[in-house]
């Protein structure tokens, strides 16, 4: 999701994805990796949410 989406005509529906988040648990991750400590099995869910503007209509 980027400001500019926002703007268009129609404004567009976007993907707000959590960057700062996903940042933070990269870096916990390559730490944890670099101590040893991690789990090589282990998977990280990041949640996104739906940006809905005028580019979607409701279904009737």
């Amino acid at each position: 999701d980027i400001p500019m989406a926002a703007e268009l005509t129609p404004a567009l529906t976007t993907i707000r994805v959590p960057y700062e988040e996903l940042g933070r648990t990269g870096v916990r991750l390559a730490l944890e990796h670099r101590e040893g400590r991690s789990r090589s099995s282990e998977h990280v869910i990041l949640s996104t949410q739906l940006v809905v503007r005028d580019t979607v209509r409701q279904l009737r």
